[in-house]
């Protein structure tokens, strides 16, 4: 008992190595998931005990007392023997179970027809990490501190977030093949005798794609619009028309031979899916393994997508 009676609280030795380390109790906040305020309450405490002053704090940060520099060295020193000690014990990292919670915020259509088909994959693999998805189609600096992880189309770039390319959108028309038993479709031409589908926010990608395709001025029979993405790719599924859809997204659709691409080319480029992720985030092993999941499975080859030879055989089935 008398030898615990002399050891320092352990908790504020945790929060005074972070605010040394990092120069600030705001960034050592964010480094143990804790408020500032209680990183200056444990730093209080420490100097109590200790009876000396630790930081002297200026506006733009803290910086170490002479007494403090000699306290960090030490507890440098402790904690990096601690480490070593309770690593050889842990055995390798491999072995271990990972836990954690990953935030992730992402578009509605990508949760609905990307994300969750595959997130069982990944909760096979980590059973231990809980996975929190919520939705928005808000730019995530709008979203504040409510993310660990968001998809995005097209770069996002603002204080605190790390932006990478995730996978292109490539985008061509899709459609059930109900409709095309009375209406095949061989060349762009023949979209005029369909109805076409589209979201609020892809309004302009028939136009464009049109114009790719060498028909700026054509006009199909109809035009549905939808609220959401999800909605038209839906409706495509449904057979209410022909959606230029994002093949990443509709890319189970097409393998289960619920939706087929009746025309290979042109394919519309729009903005690339990016991967977003709060930079004081970025070193938690369950973000880490998120990420990783995630990108491998946005480079695996689409299954069967944009081959012309799948809407001549629908066809002849349906014939």
């Amino acid at each position: 008992m008398a030898a615990d009676a002399e050891l320092p609280p352990l908790n504020a030795i945790r929060a005074f190595e972070a605010a040394a380390r990092r120069g600030s109790f705001v960034e050592a906040a964010r480094d143990l998931h804790v408020t500032h305020w209680a990183i200056g309450k444990q730093i209080r405490i420490l100097e109590d005990w200790l009876g000396v002053p630790l930081f002297e704090r200026r506006t733009r940060g803290v910086v170490l007392t002479d007494q403090g520099a000699d306290l960090l060295a030490d507890v440098s020193s402790a904690l990096s023997r601690l480490t070593s000690a309770t690593g050889r014990l842990r055995g390798p990292a491999s072995g271990r179970r990972l836990s954690g919670v990953v935030r992730v915020n992402v578009l509605p259509s990508i949760a609905l027809r990307w994300l969750l088909p595959r997130l069982g994959k990944f909760q096979e693999a980590h059973s231990g990490v809980e996975v929190k998805i919520s939705t928005t189609s808000r730019k995530l600096r709008y979203v504040g501190t409510a993310f660990d992880i968001g998809i995005r189309t097209g770069s996002e770039h603002g204080s605190g977030i790390q932006c990478e390319r995730l996978m292109p959108d490539r985008r061509l028309p899709v459609c059930s093949p109900m409709i095309l038993r009375d209406r095949p479709v061989e060349t762009a031409h023949d979209l005029r005798r369909h109805v076409v589908l589209h979201s609020s926010t892809t309004r302009a990608a028939w136009q464009q794609w049109f114009a790719a395709a060498g028909v700026p001025d054509l006009k199909p029979a109809r035009v549905l619009e939808f609220d959401h993405v999800y909605l038209q790719m839906q409706a495509a599924v449904d057979g209410l028309g022909v959606a230029l859809g994002s093949l990443p997204l509709v890319e189970a659709d097409i393998a289960a031979g619920r939706l087929l691409c009746p025309l290979a080319a042109p394919e519309l480029r729009a903005d690339d899916y990016q991967l977003l992720i709060a930079q004081d985030r970025l070193r938690d092993p369950a973000i880490k393994a998120f990420r990783s999941w995630l990108l491998t499975e946005a480079a695996k080859p689409l299954a069967g997508v944009g081959q012309p030879s799948r809407p001549n055989r629908a066809r002849r089935r349906s014939g």
